[in-house]
């Protein structure tokens, strides 16, 4: 009998294990959403803020793609090369998938942009360019 409980409880284990590592790869193998962004060096509002601009959309199975229409876009900013990623804005796309803000460049220092879509209906995190701002 207690032959049996230790095979038992390894089989068990066995089966938990592999049940964790088969969700944890689905997870990564999600589809990710397509970011597009006008680079915001080339649009300067003010003195220190810029325009980026970018489209949001979702690749189909049959190959086309759709908008990803009034949903939240998140805006990330990094103050250093090692420290984390901040959500400073929470923005909506319009019906066309697209959405605007505005991001400022430091007085002094650098500061890094980037914009982040989170995952949601059979859709991974998708993660836009990293734009560096600063005054030279």
């Amino acid at each position: 009998m207690p032959m049996f409980r230790a095979v038992l409880a390894a089989f068990v284990a066995a089966l938990l294990v592999t049940g964790a590592l088969s969700a944890g790869a689905s997870a990564a193998s999600l589809p990710k959403r397509i970011i597009d962004e006008v680079p915001p060096g080339t649009q300067q509002v003010s003195y220190n803020a810029f325009k980026l601009k970018g489209t949001v959309t979702e690749p189909q199975v049959d190959g086309t793609v759709l908008p990803y229409a009034n949903q939240t876009v998140k805006i990330l900013k990094k103050k250093c090369g090692t420290c984390a990623w901040k959500t400073v804005k929470k923005i909506k796309t319009n019906d066309n998938g697209v959405y605007k803000t505005r991001i400022f460049a430091p007085e002094r220092g650098r500061w890094k942009w980037r914009s982040k879509v989170d995952h949601s209906n059979g859709y991974g995190n998708t993660k836009g360019k990293i734009w560096t701002l600063y005054f030279r």
